[in-house]
């Protein structure tokens, strides 16, 4: 059975929910505070933890994100950066379709790792 939890401020909301093999994070909304960090950086750093604990695949899913300020891909990056270090597993999912979300994600292929730890998907 899936656990869900969310999570909400001022316009976004992170949906997450865990079962069995994922943690699935769910972003909907719009990211428009000018230090989003304090919001999602708590709720990416639990995710990353216990994903490490029972060895869970991460999924940031962006596709029902509506807007996203340029402070909101910092706490991204350094969880992508830490990913990569690691052992996590983590995937970030985006609408390609959405224009500024192929520019900003897109750009992230660069955490991408060979054996598949870290992907970037666009749909």
């Amino acid at each position: 059975m899936a656990e869900a939890k969310t999570f909400t401020n001022n316009l976004l909301t992170l949906e997450l929910r865990e079962n069995n093999n994922s943690i699935n994070i769910r972003w909907t909304g719009k990211s428009v505070d000018r230090e989003p960090a304090k919001f999602i950086t708590p709720i990416l750093v639990d995710a990353i933890r216990k994903s490490s604990d029972h060895d869970k695949r991460v999924t940031l899913d962006f596709r029902e994100l509506t807007y996203m300020n340029s402070s909101t891909i910092t706490p991204i990056i350094k969880t992508l950066e830490r990913a990569k270090r690691g052992k996590t597993r983590v995937t970030v999912t985006y609408l390609k379709s959405l224009k500024w979300q192929d520019v900003i994600f897109s750009a992230l292929e660069i955490f991408r790792t060979k054996d598949g730890r870290v992907e970037i998907k666009g749909s």
